[in-house]
């Protein structure tokens, strides 16, 4: 929703208008009229993924998962990937199946 907050120089007062394109931005003060308006900075939400949470947690938290995965060292999640075969030394698959 494009909300803007606008502060009149000439009478100090400070509101907030829904700017939509149809309408655009208003070009005078709606308490005393004046053509004085400075559009200020607002506040805005951002919508975080499930990924930005946990990029953003805790450094303690962190440490503490590394600890438990050196004490775990089947969790360990490189662990499976060197158990897999490169595919310069694998064997020839044979044919692709059709379905």
């Amino acid at each position: 929703m494009p909300l803007h907050s606008y502060r009149c120089d000439a009478c100090d007062a400070n509101y907030e208008v829904l700017v939509r394109a149809s309408t655009g931005e208003p070009t005078e003060c709606r308490e005393c009229g004046e053509a004085a308006l400075t559009r200020q900075l607002s506040s805005f939400a951002i919508i975080h993924s499930e990924v930005d949470s946990l990029r953003a947690l805790d450094p303690m938290y962190r440490r503490m998962v590394d600890d438990q995965m050196a004490k775990t060292p089947e969790a360990e999640p490189m662990r499976l990937l060197n158990k897999l075969t490169p595919f310069d030394a694998a064997e020839d698959p044979g044919e692709p199946i059709d379905f």
